[in-house]
């Protein structure tokens, strides 16, 4: 497997995307620099359609939000963070073009679909395949929460692959910034990741919840299952109030990773194991995926000009 090596490093096909786009920022419109293909998928705030960049013929994907009075702040806060992330393991923002009703953002394309479409396919994945994509989401968690962000949507849609069979983990609508003891408000997520202080307190700390987030996508690779069901927000909200959840005889056997979802799952958000913690537990500390990667401490780099056009 090709490990990226710099965080700032860019295909001959990103960076003659960036010398176009550079070049053709007067053009007003959507059209005026992408094809749009077919849909990708579409939500309650936004749309998501394949499309393909004129001068360089590069596949993208390009999310439509609405600017309505309601999602303005939402989308500028989203187009804030992504403008400022930079790892091989999370989508890039290329583009951003605004109209009077719509915010287009133009992401990297990851060609073999999410997590879902991959379970869903296969089955439960190998331990193998499991610890590879685990690790990459580690190492794009321990990056943002180093640098002061929470996801808190972490979910197998929200966890692309690309050709390599790599992770890009996207969707940062719900991203927040958070500094060490700062507490956030206001329930987010989709329920069956939700870690149960979400139901009972009006404040938490953000990285612990996307912590919890990461034990209900790791149980759910290696099992094709949800340890946690349930129809509606009150139904679910009364499990959380004793989470209650069954490893299957399959993985029992397996002593590591048991003990690696047992420790996610603690309740107390104060006892959950932070990134740093998870880094360093038996069952993925020696993957090459994490030694690999340039220094998780580094800072945000190639911080785009807002006033100009930038393929990241």
């Amino acid at each position: 497997m090709e490990i990226i090596k710099n965080l700032s490093s860019k295909t001959r096909e990103e960076e003659s995307m960036q010398l176009a786009l550079a070049s053709t920022y007067e053009a007003e419109t959507i059209t005026d620099h992408y094809v749009m293909l077919n849909t990708l998928g579409k939500g309650a705030f936004a749309e998501v359609k394949l499309a393909c960049h004129l001068l360089t013929n590069m596949k993208v994907a390009v999310k439509i939000l609405a600017n309505g009075e309601e999602s303005v702040g939402n989308n500028r806060k989203e187009l804030t963070i992504m403008k400022e992330l930079d790892h091989p393991y999370i989508i890039k923002l290329f583009h951003i073009i605004n109209s009077k009703d719509h915010t287009y953002m133009v992401l990297e394309f990851a060609a073999h679909g999410d997590l879902v479409t991959l379970i869903e396919e296969g089955g439960p994945l190998q331990q193998t395949q499991a610890q590879h994509i685990f690790c990459q989401i580690v190492c794009a968690v321990h990056y943002f929460h180093y640098n002061d962000i929470a996801h808190r949507d972490i979910k197998l849609d929200n966890i692309l692959l690309d050709g390599k069979g790599n992770i890009k983990l996207c969707d940062f609508g719900m991203a927040v910034r958070v500094s060490s003891g700062q507490r956030c408000k206001g329930f987010c997520g989709t329920i069956e990741y939700c870690a149960p202080e979400l139901f009972f307190v009006t404040e938490y700390d953000a990285r612990a919840v996307d912590i919890w987030s990461m034990a209900v996508v790791l149980y759910a690779m290696v099992t094709a299952s949800f340890p946690f069901k349930a129809r509606t927000y009150p139904d679910m909200k009364e499990k959380m109030l004793n989470p209650i959840y069954f490893i299957p005889y399959t993985l029992s056997q397996n002593r590591l990773l048991v003990h690696l979802i047992v420790h996610l799952f603690t309740v107390n958000p104060e006892q959950r194991p932070t990134i740093y913690d998870i880094r360093q537990h038996p069952w993925i500390r020696d993957r090459e995926e994490l030694w690999k990667l340039p220094s998780s401490s580094e800072s945000f780099c190639n911080k785009p000009n807002p006033s100009i056009v930038q393929a990241m």
